[in-house]
């Protein structure tokens, strides 16, 4: 049993409420891996996207976007994006990538925290803050877990010095949770023969033109294309599953390859998070190359 499944069978008679900001394919992984283990463990829970919120709101979108101003302006100012439900006893925030300084995780936190009281949980994420003071958000007193998906971020945390109520632990990837046979129905067969080309194309990118193209001069029939960005999730599994081989700096289609079986190679992006991970959860299965 890893730290986080420990979590939960020790909480699990908690009223939970997990949030994520949303995202891209790879962040319904995550969510699928998180809701899977709730299952298990039989939690009262419910969930709150915070993209699937705003896309029905343009309001609250643009009280999002301010909250981020106001935090990268380190402003104590911003509106509440959520209601809770009532007698929520954990919040839960979902694991992924978003909890550091470069896609403003933080700031949702904080809104969070302040309209809520209840203890906090992270689910495993990989951090890095350069300009925000974490430590100052748990100064409240109130319990909270942040767990780590690889040992870098969990380093960093230890670095950020935090209050006694802040326990940090190291555990896996939550998308890992998932087996091929939960991923059966999103899986459609495509005729031709191709080698999956998988680039983000976001601040998070550290793959070069040159490197690209040397990439793609590498195979026979390149299918070059951001799949976590575009289509279903079915459009997004089966173009993973149905490749000869893939090469990405997507972790979560580096993830998926993995679990699917596939021949992967997974590049490094602008910080430690594709290596830590792939330390820690996929070298057996996974070739990695730093760029």
């Amino acid at each position: 049993m890893d730290a986080f499944t420990e979590f939960l069978r020790e909480n699990r008679d908690r009223k939970t409420v997990t949030i994520t900001p949303g995202g891209n394919h790879g962040d319904t992984l995550i969510h699928m891996g998180l809701v899977k283990k709730l299952d298990e463990y039989g939690f009262e829970y419910d969930c709150l996207n915070l993209e699937h919120e705003y896309k029905r709101n343009l309001a609250l979108g643009g009280k999002y976007l301010l909250n981020i101003v106001f935090w990268k302006f380190e402003l104590d100012l911003g509106f509440r994006l959520l209601d809770i439900p009532e007698g929520a006893e954990l919040i839960m925030f979902e694991g992924g990538g978003y909890m550091n300084d470069i896609w403003y995780g933080p700031s949702l936190l904080r809104r969070v925290m302040k309209y809520c009281g209840a203890p906090i949980a992270i689910g495993p994420q990989s951090y890095i803050f350069t300009k925000t003071r974490i430590a100052d958000y748990f100064m409240d007193g109130r319990e909270a877990t942040l767990f780590c998906r690889e040992r870098y971020s969990y380093d960093h945390l230890h670095e950020q010095g935090l209050p006694a109520n802040v326990d940090v632990k190291l555990s896996p990837e939550l998308a890992l949770y998932l087996d091929p046979e939960d991923l059966e129905g999103f899986t459609e067969p495509r005729e031709e023969l191709y080698q999956l080309v998988a680039m983000r194309q976001d601040k998070e990118s550290a793959v070069s033109e040159k490197l690209l193209r040397e990439i793609q001069g590498a195979c026979d029939n390149p299918a070059t294309r951001d799949i976590s960005m575009e289509g279903s999730l079915t459009d997004f599994v089966s173009w993973v599953a149905n490749a000869e081989t893939v090469y990405t700096d997507r972790l979560h289609v580096a993830i998926l390859s993995s679990i699917l079986g596939k021949d992967v190679t997974l590049f490094g992006n602008i910080y430690h998070k594709n290596r830590g991970v792939w330390e820690i959860s996929l070298r057996d299965s996974v070739r990695f190359v730093e760029t």
